[in-house]
């Protein structure tokens, strides 16, 4: 394995929390080959308890729970906290109108 690979799972295996991300904010983008239609997004957001939603525009939206609520994919939440990392820094370096 490795170094990459055990950073990640590293990463996967702990809970954490980014100061950078909030609960009060959606994160989204829209995908690469949308041809200039902006609704086809997606879209992931914590609720105050950490929980992890993600959905796109015309979909139900999926809450994988943080480790204290019941959780059963707290890996699947971590990698979707670093996904709304990535788009928040994508957002910031290539807005989309």
């Amino acid at each position: 394995m490795n170094e990459v690979e055990k950073t990640i799972h590293k990463i996967l295996e702990e809970p954490f929390w980014p100061e950078n991300l909030s609960t009060k904010e959606s994160y989204v983008r829209v995908q690469d080959d949308c041809d200039g239609d902006q609704s086809q997004i997606l879209m992931v957001s914590f609720s105050q308890d950490s929980d992890a939603w993600i959905q796109t525009l015309h979909n139900t939206p999926l809450r994988f729970r943080g480790p204290f609520g019941g959780g059963m994919s707290p890996r699947v939440r971590n990698a979707l906290l670093i996904l709304a990392m990535a788009i928040k820094k994508d957002n910031e370096e290539h807005p989309q109108k």
